[in-house]
């Protein structure tokens, strides 16, 4: 079964991202009680104003990294039986039966099937142009044979 990934990346560097953005959260954490039971210097720039910056910049590369290990789950994936895809815009893992494509439509950056049970549509403006041309291929191929 041939499968690609929507999103491309390195699966490391999001973990770094989201290692490293808890590292920082928790010591602009402890530094953050530390002043305050100290009795907090709010002179700016040279107060102590460090520890809320380190909070706010881990909470910053949790969030890019959790972003990024989500967006790994999108695909697209086929066989001679079978499509199945999980693209952002659809809700959950979708299916669909070669034999059922009665006409497929290629567009630039999408690709419209008329199915027997109604229309779909792959949104491909995520993909990378290595992989939309395979997938267009594929897509000639199916509508060759319809």
């Amino acid at each position: 079964m041939d499968r690609i990934k929507v999103y491309k990346g390195k699966d490391g560097l999001a973990k770094f991202f989201v290692v490293f953005g808890t590292f920082f959260t928790l010591a602009g954490l402890a530094l953050l009680i530390k002043y305050v039971i100290a009795g907090f210097n709010f002179n700016f720039p040279s107060g102590d104003w460090n520890s809320i910056l380190f909070t706010f910049q881990g909470i910053l590369f949790i969030i890019i990294g959790t972003a990024n290990l989500k967006s790994r789950k999108f695909f697209i994936e086929w066989d001679d039986n079978e499509l199945r895809f999980l693209l952002p815009d659809t809700k959950g893992v979708e299916t669909i039966k070669i034999d059922d494509i009665q006409l497929v439509s290629i567009k630039l950056f999408e690709i419209e099937l008329k199915l027997k049970n109604g229309v779909k549509t792959l949104n491909l403006e995520n993909l990378q142009f290595e992989d939309i041309r395979k997938i267009k291929e594929k897509f000639e191929k199916i509508q060759r044979t319809n």
